[in-house]
């Protein structure tokens, strides 16, 4: 089955543009990433990753912070019940109160609910490579893709990618391995984001020509 990653973008233009709190803003997000959850996996996908976070986005303000991780905690918080949950990424850059909660969420999800959503946290495509060689640097006789794939964040290819905000541009939040997969960008806030834009994004995507480097066959 394939797999879908969202990357949620403005927050922070959509507080400014409604007249809100960062706070509400977020909450708006929390509910927005619930309906896309639902929306992925009644078009059959087995999995949803979610690019919560880069590594660069924990030099924000400690506020800035605490309520982007308590939005995406939350989200886990109102679902875990009924999917499977996981989440990888640069952990050590997260604060641990929330490393915690998401690793007992985590433990506590539906393991078998044929569905799972898949936090990654302290996106860096540089950090991943650096890490994984640092790991293995004088252990291993040769890198192979098999080990990459084995401590990747995302170990599996992606098949698809969307991205609301406005911005096109994958920024710090592109899978390892994942270099072919199609991307779709929309000017949509994420909080304002609809099942119809959903659907537009998936038609554009699921009706391209993936050729994987060939030549089209004649």
């Amino acid at each position: 089955m394939p797999t879908m990653m969202l990357l949620p973008d403005g927050m922070r233009r959509w507080s400014q543009k409604q007249g809100v709190s960062l706070e509400e803003s977020y909450a708006a997000m929390t509910d927005k990433i619930l309906e896309f959850a639902d929306w992925t996996r009644d078009e059959g996908f087995s999995t949803l990753y979610v690019a919560c976070s880069s590594i660069a986005n924990y030099n924000r303000s400690p506020r800035a912070v605490a309520v982007a991780m308590d939005s995406f905690t939350e989200v886990v918080r109102r679902c875990h019940h009924r999917l499977n949950f996981e989440f990888s990424g640069t952990l050590a850059v997260v604060p641990e109160r929330w490393v915690t909660e998401l690793r007992t969420l985590r433990d506590k999800s539906a393991k078998d609910a044929g569905f799972t959503l898949h936090f990654v946290l302290g996106m860096s495509l540089t950090r991943e490579v650096i890490d994984i060689f640092n790991r293995f640097n004088g252990k291993v006789p040769v890198m192979t893709e098999e080990l990459l794939a084995e401590n990747a964040y995302i170990r599996e290819p992606v098949d698809y990618m969307i991205r609301p905000g406005g911005h096109a541009r994958v920024s710090s939040f592109f899978p390892l391995m994942s270099p072919f997969a199609e991307i779709f960008f929309c000017d949509v806030l994420m909080p304002d984001m609809t099942r119809a834009d959903f659907d537009v994004a998936l038609s554009d995507l699921q009706g391209r020509e993936r050729r994987f480097g060939l030549y089209p066959t004649a």
